[in-house]
């Protein structure tokens, strides 16, 4: 799979598990594009800007969010995601894995029960 619907799958997860903030992190999203993204050894950042227009969640609101743990191809500890949220909008998405080399391609993902 391209890296932007793995990404996808991953924010779109996140956002559900915040109903209170749901409805406008999908407005930022749907709204963002990526700047930047960079790999490293065991995982990788993407960082967005999200259109000016779009409603935040609050002046100074800085949080982290992700509750869920993921299996993808190549990583048998499984990897972890946060999306970072810096004075009201969607800032970057940060994944990670367990001291395992990240694949070089994610082939497919799958929710941790």
């Amino acid at each position: 799979m391209k890296f932007e619907e793995f990404e996808k799958i991953i924010i779109n997860d996140i956002i559900e598990q915040y109903p209170e903030y749901k409805s406008k992190l999908q407005a930022q999203f749907a709204t963002s594009t990526v700047q930047k993204r960079e790999f490293s050894k065991y995982g990788f950042s993407t960082y967005y800007a999200v259109e000016a227009s779009q409603e935040t969640l609050g002046d100074g609101v800085d949080l982290q969010l992700g509750k869920h743990q993921w299996k993808i191809n190549g990583l048998q500890h499984g990897s972890d995601y946060i999306l970072w949220i810096k004075n009201g909008f969607i800032s970057s998405l940060e994944g990670f894995s367990y001291s395992e080399l990240w694949p070089n391609e994610v082939l497919w993902c799958e929710k941790k029960r």
